[in-house]
């Protein structure tokens, strides 16, 4: 009789080899994606130290200098926040006056 081979465990689903069968591949492989997007190593935005880790959903800590900052919930700057960022700060250096926007209210409810 021919034996069969086995194949390394955990290759394919990694992180959510704990579900077995359940759930479907799909969501499978999309929690994998997450977790390790989440668990993989993030630069510290004060100190610029790869120490940041997740306290909970959007909130983010730099274990060596203690900064704590809110991000996305899964990875602590998102593609948004990002883009949202360059466009201020290209806009700091080009001396445009960044004003609230329609249907805000500065604080202490007046205006300057």
């Amino acid at each position: 009789m021919a034996r069969k081979q086995k194949r390394k465990k955990g290759k394919k689903t990694k992180s959510a080899g704990r579900f077995g069968a359940r759930y479907g591949r799909k969501i499978r492989k999309a929690i994998t994606e997450i977790e390790s997007k989440t668990n993989a190593a993030h630069k510290c935005p004060k100190c610029e130290r790869y120490s940041v880790a997740r306290i909970g959903t959007g909130i983010w800590k730099c274990s060596k200098c203690g900064f704590t900052f809110s991000g996305g919930t899964y990875i602590p700057q998102t593609t948004m926040g990002i883009t949202a960022q360059r466009a201020i700060n290209r806009m700091v250096d080009q001396g445009i006056e960044i004003e609230a926007g329609a249907g805000t209210e500065l604080p202490g409810g007046g205006e300057e």
